[in-house]
């Protein structure tokens, strides 16, 4: 076990850092396979004057809730620094609403319509990449409010 600025680093820890930063790398390939499809599409599009939408209702529809937002400069979380971070969406439950539900609750505050409070968003983006809420809000402003909005959209997505 490694401590680090009095904070114990676990194997579980590390496995799971180990695990991110893996899905990390899968959710920017995926980005740029994404990319160049509609780059393909567009050449496509312009060469016959088609535009074929049959698709695009369907690609939506599956279309994964997790977000790679990278900083305008990087950021560094708990010793770490990051250029990029991935918040996993798709993996949260609903214990993980009831925890920021809870959370807010022991601050004393509350969220009357969670798709529309910036702390209940930011708390969420925090569960959904694994880092304290905190780190979130100590973001420059640019950066919290994108990814607080793609939390927010994920909500709203969700039907909440």
């Amino acid at each position: 076990m490694e401590k680090v600025e009095n904070i114990e680093v676990t194997e579980e820890m590390k496995q799971e850092e180990a695990e991110m930063l893996g899905e990390e790398i899968e959710g920017q390939q995926e980005e740029e396979t994404r990319k160049q499809e509609e780059a393909r599409e567009l050449a496509e599009a312009q060469r016959t004057g088609v535009v074929d939408m049959s698709d695009k209702k369907a690609e939506k529809e599956k279309k994964s809730p997790n977000y790679t937002h990278t900083f305008k400069t990087p950021v560094t979380i708990l010793g770490q620094q990051y250029k990029t971070m991935t918040f996993y969406f798709d993996k949260l439950t609903g214990e993980d609403i009831e925890a920021v539900e809870q959370e807010m609750q022991d601050m004393g505050k509350y969220a009357l319509s969670p798709e529309i409070s910036s702390i209940f968003q930011s708390m969420l983006a925090a569960r959904a990449a694994r880092v304290g809420s905190d780190e979130i809000r100590r973001l420059p402003v640019a950066d919290y409010m994108k990814i607080k909005n793609k939390a927010r959209d994920f909500l709203t997505g969700m039907g909440y």
